[in-house]
């Protein structure tokens, strides 16, 4: 054991860096200088946005969280080279993200797509979307009546026609 005192604030853990696939700041401009106080940083388990010059702060995003990217690119962005990604998660302090105005947005698209694949695969994370909509009409559930309801008398109807499934 290290024989050295502890101090307020040692760590004596080694915590493990992940390699960093990606990193860019936020463009301004027409030229798309990385003039800002915003640094994004993609890591194979995580997305790091770091904000502000004086008073920062740091969100954090686990990429099995992550529901769906998306690309835009505006004109002026067209222009400069660059692009913006906006990123939905399940995250509750963080469930929408901007990456605004990055160099190959639609290439770090792509990066991070297949990285927040990977992640859901490690973590055994698996989604399910449901096709044709939730409760309320065309939805797969109504109450025994036939009646559109949230009560607890509802039963499967997934093919619509206002019967229990379980019963035909």
């Amino acid at each position: 054991m290290d024989s050295k005192k502890m101090k307020c604030g040692d760590i004596r853990v080694a915590l493990d860096e992940e390699p960093v696939i990606w990193m860019d700041r936020k463009r301004v401009t027409i030229f798309a200088l990385p003039w800002s106080f915003t640094k994004y940083e993609l890591t194979p388990s995580r997305l790091t946005i770091s904000t502000g010059l004086i008073n920062q702060r740091e969100e954090e995003v686990r990429l099995y969280r992550v529901k769906d990217v998306t690309y835009t690119q505006s004109l002026i962005e067209r222009i400069g080279g660059t692009g913006t990604l906006r990123i939905i998660s399940n995250d509750a302090s963080v469930p929408e993200i901007h990456l605004d105005h990055i160099k190959n947005a639609r290439k770090v698209k792509d990066v991070i797509s297949q990285s927040v694949e990977i992640a859901r695969r490690e973590n055994g994370v698996r989604t399910s979307e449901l096709m044709g909509g939730g409760p309320g009409p065309g939805g797969p559930f109504v109450d025994n009546d036939g009646a559109e309801s949230l009560g607890p008398n509802m039963v499967p109807d997934f093919d619509g026609n206002g019967i229990d499934d379980r019963t035909e």
